[in-house]
């Protein structure tokens, strides 16, 4: 049955309409977990390589970002989130921003944002209840 299932989800039902669901940029992710997170060596090499020392000195001795450069203290959110809206906002290093950002949501996350909405996996609109999705996600995890 799991071989059944595995084989349906990866074909998709070609009579169903298919959506690529993207982040929606309300930041709430970025806030919740911007204070909370670790540089990877590529992140360092990229920042020095590029000269983004404004960068390089949010990073503490342990690899944990977004530091305070003054007070050495961790940040309670990404100091690089601008908040354009109520339910919006711009990552201002977008194009370098930490390897750990850009792998958000991971399987860990069930590929969800704090939102619920699934990001990265192409979702399949009409026909697939709410509940039997979440059930396919778990599923995936397993696989």
């Amino acid at each position: 049955m799991v071989e059944t299932l595995k084989r349906w989800l990866r074909s998709g039902n070609s009579r169903q309409e298919k959506k690529e669901v993207k982040c929606l940029g309300c930041g709430k992710c970025c806030e919740s977990f911007g204070g909370h997170l670790h540089t990877s060596p590529a992140d360092i090499e990229r920042w020095q390589r590029l000269g983004r020392f404004d960068l390089l000195d949010r990073v503490n001795r342990l690899g944990w970002i977004w530091v305070d450069p003054q007070t050495k203290r961790l940040e309670e959110r990404c100091p690089f989130l601008d908040r354009t809206g109520p339910e919006t906002a711009h990552c201002t290093i977008h194009e370098i921003k930490p390897d750990i950002c850009r792998a958000y949501p991971t399987l860990a996350h069930a590929r969800r944002c704090l939102r619920g909405v699934f990001l990265n996996i192409p979702v399949i609109l009409g026909g697939i209840p709410a509940g039997i999705t979440a059930l396919f996600d778990d599923l995936f995890c397993l696989i």
